[in-house]
């Protein structure tokens, strides 16, 4: 029986060290940019909520900025009247 001996070819395993490394660094690389990605939705649909928050507000200071909107308010959310009037309770 004649024995064989193994050698090993060292170009073969640097050759397959560097494609896996490289197969690790794209998937790794893959997956970061899946996870900013969605972290970018996110940001963007909380961006939408937040303009028209803003816009809700401004419209709510442009009211308030009226004598009429505040007396409203002024009579129903305090129960505020004008000098003369008789209060309604309901």
């Amino acid at each position: 029986m004649v024995k064989r001996k193994y050698r090993l070819n060292w170009f073969r395993v640097v050759m397959i060290a560097i494609i896996l490394y490289t197969v690790y660094v794209c998937v790794n690389q893959q997956l970061q940019y899946a996870a900013i990605s969605r972290e970018m939705e996110a940001t963007k649909t909380q961006l939408e909520q937040l303009q028209q928050t803003n816009e809700a507000m401004g419209q709510e200071k442009q009211k308030l900025s009226t004598p009429a909107h505040v007396e409203k308010l002024a009579r129903e959310e305090l129960g505020l009247v004008k000098p003369g009037e008789i209060p309604y309770v309901r």
